[in-house]
């Protein structure tokens, strides 16, 4: 018998698939403690129109997440650290980073998104890479540069 699941089933599938069980299994388990519904012409439309809004959902995070990649590759952010015998005085953390990319650009990027969550405590130009989806990695420049007293 084929049902559509409502609920995650382990070892059986995800929310929305159509799977192929025996007719007990679905009749005694699956329907009766709500798991999954028969899949009847009914249901199988209300599948595809839910399936089709997720889709295009998808594809709006991910039309928004590549505008949020574009927008951080074309920024450089300027940073000043005290210098004491040639050493930097201090650090950038990417606290500082994400709370001026909020103030300044005003972009939500959360520090736990970085890639290499180093403090960054040399002078120079850095790139740091930032995971907005699996597949989606921007990469933001960080300028380090001497704070003259």
């Amino acid at each position: 018998m084929k049902v559509i699941l409502i609920k995650d089933v382990k070892g059986k599938g995800k929310v929305n698939d159509v799977i192929d069980v025996a007719d007990g299994y679905a009749k005694n388990y699956l329907i009766k403690e709500g798991f999954a519904i028969p899949t009847t012409s009914a249901n199988l439309a209300k599948l595809n129109v839910v399936l089709s809004q997720q889709a295009a959902q998808k594809a709006a995070t991910k039309a928004s997440l590549e505008e949020l990649k574009a927008t951080l590759e074309e920024l450089t952010l300027n940073f000043k650290l005290k210098v004491h015998d040639n050493k930097t005085f201090g650090s950038v953390s990417l606290t500082q980073i994400e709370d001026r990319l909020a103030k300044e650009f005003n972009l939500k990027v959360d520090k736990k998104k970085f890639i290499d969550n180093n403090n960054l405590t040399s002078f120079g130009l850095h790139y740091l890479k930032i995971k907005l989806a699996p597949n989606i990695i921007a990469t933001l420049k960080v300028m380090v540069e001497k704070k003259e007293s």
